[in-house]
């Protein structure tokens, strides 16, 4: 199992996955960026848990074939869901040639389009270096599993360590293991490319995943495992972890006055989100004065340092999303108490505000009111760097239309929409359910658990058609 980036860690390793798969009785190899920190081995060594870490491709050539893979992963997705059409479309509106080719790929219907991606994963395979074969030899998988393999960025990208565990799956490819994907956001189906093999299982969080993995990505009902989201299930809990009082006082909050919380989202989604968060704390001071408390959650994947300005004004508070990072993590790390944190952060939070980030279903998970923001640092923003373009993506359009959250358009709207939450929390609670039933399945506390029930069906599936031993012949090609 590939766990390359710490949220797959807060995830899989430390939901009840992890757990249902050690007392199985499996092997199981961990591969990941953090294979030398003595509290990583620490807290998931042990008896038949084995730890390695993650191999970085040098391969020119591999890095050069992968680029144009990618490129061509996003022409064929766009021409299949929203998401990747609003990616191409200001490409498409400046070169003939990249309008020519999304006609050619049109033209060629959807057989000639799986063929070609049939095609894509062949160059792949060949042109990657094999980075795992000595392991392969030596402890022969019956399954490998990955965690975060879809991607559209090249191996010569900043971000490509997060998606490391693709050369997992490559390899067991060439050695004839079966594979399987824990699909880990709800919108890695429709952002971020196409499976770089033809994947054996997946689960997905909801039904509406499982109808994307099968019309964008063709994959047979039966391989799509719906299970929910390990890390939602700690919203499953109907009290929160700490005392309100005491949770406020230790971020220095006043309990007895209201609290709005805004989350970041990942640096460079959201162009100049401290501005954006500025002018939502000046419209919330125009309309409540001083009555207010707003705590600023930074992202996991942002830098507290970017929002200094802010932190001069009077009745902000900021909080790090999680705590440092892990040995060779690029993203902050996630303990049980950092989940006890965040959870908490929302329950005891007035109102929760973001801009098109998957918060919203978090806070609606613990009854807790939504506004998002659709407006940019300034006015004027063009359409392709809008905030406004992120809602009409994917995996973000069952949001808006769920009546669950309020969507304001200007920061004024944000303001009087937060007034309105604080002077009847009810409002639209009919919606936050109704999100919360479409986006986390079931919110049961038992999704981890389904999802490590899920490995071990389809482990005891690849060691029936292996005859119980390495070697065997898979039943179908690419």
């Amino acid at each position: 199992m590939g766990v390359p980036m710490a949220i797959n860690v807060r995830d899989i390793l430390r939901s009840e996955a992890f757990d249902v798969l050690r007392e199985s009785g499996a092997g199981i190899h961990l591969f990941t960026p953090a294979a030398d920190v003595e509290e990583f081995e620490r807290e998931f060594g042990g008896p038949r848990v084995w730890i390695h870490g993650l191999r970085t491709p040098r391969s020119t050539l591999f890095r050069w074939a992968d680029a144009g893979v990618l490129r061509l992963h996003v022409a064929l997705l766009s021409l299949r869901c929203d998401t990747a059409r609003i990616m191409v479309d200001r490409k498409l509106r400046r070169s003939r040639g990249a309008r020519w080719l999304r006609a050619l790929l049109r033209s060629c219907g959807r057989r000639g389009q799986d063929l070609l991606l049939d095609v894509l994963r062949r160059i792949t395979l060949w042109t990657a270096p094999e980075l795992y074969g000595d392991l392969f030899a030596q402890h022969r998988p019956d399954l490998v599993v990955g965690t975060r393999v879809l991607t559209m960025s090249g191996p010569g990208t900043r971000s490509s360590a997060r998606y490391l565990d693709r050369h997992l799956l490559l390899s067991a490819r060439r050695h004839d293991v079966r594979t399987m994907v824990l699909v880990s956001s709800w919108d890695n189906l429709t952002t971020s490319g196409f499976f770089p093999v033809d994947v054996d299982r997946i689960t997905v969080w909801n039904d509406e995943m499982k109808r994307q993995a099968v019309e964008i990505h063709g994959l047979p009902p039966g391989r799509v495992e719906v299970t929910g989201a390990p890390q939602h299930d700690i919203y499953a809990r109907n009290e929160g972890f700490n005392r309100r009082d005491d949770f406020l006082r230790a971020l220095g909050m006043d309990p007895a006055r209201p609290v709005i919380v805004y989350t970041t989202g990942t640096e460079g989604t959201i162009p100049r989100e401290p501005e954006v968060v500025g002018r939502v704390e000046a419209a919330l001071r125009r309309r409540l004065g001083d009555a207010f408390q707003l705590l600023i959650r930074v992202h996991q994947l942002d830098r507290m340092e970017r929002y200094d300005a802010l932190g001069r004004r009077p009745g902000v508070f900021f909080d790090h999303a999680g705590r440092p990072p892990l040995g060779g993590y690029h993203d902050r790390d996630f303990d049980r108490a950092a989940l006890e944190h965040l959870a908490d952060t929302l329950r005891y939070a007035d109102v929760v505000l973001n801009a098109a980030s998957s918060i919203s279903i978090d806070a609606a998970a613990v009854g807790t009111p939504v506004v998002v923001v659709d407006f940019d640092a300034e006015d004027g923003v063009p359409y392709h760097r809008s905030v406004s373009r992120f809602y009409d993506f994917t995996h973000q359009q069952p949001i808006v239309r769920s009546g669950g959250v309020a969507r304001a358009r200007t920061p004024d709207e944000a303001a009087d929409a937060t007034v309105r939450y604080l002077e009847d929390p009810t409002l639209d609670r009919e919606g936050r359910r109704r999100l919360v039933a479409e986006q986390c399945h079931i919110l049961d506390g038992g999704a981890g658990r389904r999802v490590g029930q899920a490995v071990l069906r389809e482990l005891a599936a690849s060691a029936a058609i292996r005859g119980g031993g390495p070697g065997g012949r898979r039943r179908r090609g690419f």
